[in-house]
């Protein structure tokens, strides 16, 4: 079952503005406030480890008093999402062996599309297993796998509830019963109906859970022409999904930095600066050094 209560906050923005530095930083500032937090990297490139000066794993580690930190390892879940794929045809279809469907499985792993579905079975694993963290912090990877992430769901809903229609208008074709009535129980009989529901069911809860009021975005900007288009281009994105954009986070701004840009363009936003730090932040300690000294808001909202 998907908790749709515990707090959610996601870190996106164009490659290399700063989004895993960001999120540990609000990670440590959470756990500060003696909040259980849990910090996972979805970022293939997995930076967390660097900046916490640790090795991680998808088993999630304590760094720092009230938080822990894991990593995704986004082959391990493609490689779990075609074994359950395989065992379920081979129980779904056992007199079909004699095709060796096993055999097409080598070229499946390479299918478009994999990776964000591997990360949506992870989020779904990390959602089941936060235990005692009441917040979870995602570092999310670059712009494009994060945004077929964020749309997976209410696409594969859109094809789910077709391929449903067209099961049931083969059925009534064939006459087919597939519905037995004992007393005022109702039993699916056809496997497929009964498995693109239950699978509807899920995508229905995941799109629910992304729109819940405990979901925050934070978009990760930096104070440059590039960033802050991409930055737009995403924020347009989410939009079509009927996600909000909570929160706008400028990264490694200067005393030369205009402001005023980023501004115009998140007219509706608050907004917290980051300055570029002389030093580089690595370990818990400099990451809390940082927080304390450097951090400011600058409040947008009309």
């Amino acid at each position: 079952m998907i908790d749709l209560t515990t707090e959610l906050h996601f870190f996106i923005g164009k490659g290399g503005v700063g989004k895993s530095t960001l999120a540990a930083l609000t990670a440590l500032s959470m756990s500060d406030c003696k909040k259980p937090a849990q910090l996972v990297s979805m970022d293939p490139a997995h930076n967390q480890s660097d900046i916490f000066g640790c090795r991680l794993s998808s088993v999630p580690q304590r760094v720092h008093p009230y938080l822990d930190v894991a990593e995704i390892n986004c082959d391990q879940w493609i490689r779990k999402y075609l074994k359950d794929t395989q065992n379920h045809l081979k129980d779904a279809y056992r007199y079909q062996e004699a095709f060796n469907l096993h055999g097409y499985f080598d070229i499946l792993q390479f299918a478009p599309g994999l990776e964000e579905y591997a990360l949506l079975l992870a989020f779904e694993q990390i959602l089941q297993t936060a235990g005692d963290s009441n917040i979870v912090i995602l570092d999310m990877p670059p712009t494009a796998l994060s945004l077929k992430f964020f749309s997976l769901p209410f696409l594969s809903l859109l094809w789910l509830e077709a391929l449903l229609k067209l099961r049931r208008d083969i059925c009534a074709a064939k006459k087919i019963i597939s519905r037995i009535r004992f007393g005022r129980t109702t039993v699916e009989q056809d496997k497929v109906k009964a498995r693109l529901g239950a699978m509807i069911d899920n995508h229905r809860l995941l799109c629910d859970r992304f729109r819940a009021p405990s979901t925050h975005i934070h978009l990760v900007v930096n104070p440059e022409p590039l960033s802050l288009s991409e930055a737009v281009r995403i924020r347009s994105k989410l939009d079509g999904l009927g996600l909000a954009v909570d929160r706008i986070m400028v990264n490694k701004t200067t005393a030369g930095s205009d402001l005023k840009i980023v501004q115009k363009s998140f007219q509706d936003r608050s907004m917290t600066c980051y300055p570029l730090s002389p030093e580089r932040l690595c370990g818990a300690q400099a990451l809390t050094n940082y927080l304390k000294n450097r951090a400011y808001t600058i409040q947008t909202e009309g």
